[in-house]
């Protein structure tokens, strides 16, 4: 959430430059997300949620070993 909101004010900023300066040179774009490089136009893959819960609790030793 913070490297989107940091993109859309550095984005903002610019154009405001930008117009300011009376739209000399090119317009500004949007800088890639530090999660999408690589992935192209692809979501990100989703586990099924709860997928190791049983893991997780027997390792912080709320569940006996075997259950």
């Amino acid at each position: 959430m913070t490297a989107l909101l940091l993109r859309q004010i550095d984005l903002r900023l610019a154009g405001a430059n930008w117009q300011r300066g009376g739209g000399k040179g090119t317009k500004p774009k949007p800088i890639e997300l530090p999660d999408r490089q690589g992935r192209g136009d692809r979501p990100a893959a989703v586990k099924a949620p709860g997928g190791n819960v049983a893991t997780r609790l027997r390792n912080l030793g709320l569940l006996p070993p075997g259950a």
